[in-house]
């Protein structure tokens, strides 16, 4: 049996570690800190919504969320037919997210298949938005079933949207959708990140 006292302080300290949660902007490690917290059965909660979490998505936060860098590279394996991924996270001091989170665009060659993602800090119910990005003509990025993903056409499509991208230092979203509309990322170094895309999916 706790004292009054000792049972006062712990529940002080699960208050404190649940303001701590409180400040995590993603709804999934904020759901696991909650979790660990209140030491919930995670077998039972936590693993239903990360099976609904499209890998992707998962690729995207873990690359950028693991590293302060505005840009991130990531590779598995060497040449054609290996997988790697670049990662810009967004500049905006303000976003249309909880918190200011950042959404997370991602170029990628994943099982010989070029894409371009923009991975948000939660869910949206836009079905499909249009994008363009230094002129170039709009391009459209449509949902996944959790809403946290929106993906462009793979191959062809894909490739001349990062080719796009890859234009200027400063990369600008242009949207329909105001939670995308304005969205600034550092493309300073993307084209010379883009090389293991091209390598690994020949273009």
């Amino acid at each position: 049996m706790l004292s009054a006292s000792a049972w006062a302080q712990e529940s002080n300290t699960l208050v404190m570690q649940a303001e701590q949660c409180r400040a995590i902007t993603g709804r999934l490690e904020r759901l696991a800190c909650f979790d660990h917290v209140f030491q919930t059965p995670v077998d039972e909660v936590a693993s239903a919504p990360k099976q609904n979490v499209p890998p992707s998505w998962q690729r995207a936060m873990q690359a950028a969320g693991g590293s302060d860098a505005a840009m991130v590279l990531v590779t598995e394996g060497e040449g054609k037919g290996s997988n790697a991924w670049v990662t810009l996270k967004a500049l905006n001091r303000t976003t249309r997210f909880e918190h200011d989170a950042k959404p997370i665009l991602m170029m990628s060659c994943i099982d010989n298949l070029s894409r371009v993602e923009l991975a948000l800090p939660s869910s949206v119910d836009d079905a499909r938005i249009q994008v363009s990005v230094a002129n170039a003509p709009p391009e459209y990025l449509r949902s996944d079933d959790s809403g946290v993903l929106m993906s462009s056409a793979r191959g062809i499509p894909a490739i001349e949207m990062m080719k796009s991208m890859a234009r200027a230092p400063r990369l600008v979203l242009r949207s329909n959708a105001p939670f995308a509309d304005g969205l600034q990322f550092d493309a300073g170094e993307l084209n010379d990140a883009l090389s293991a895309l091209r390598e690994r999916c020949g273009w």
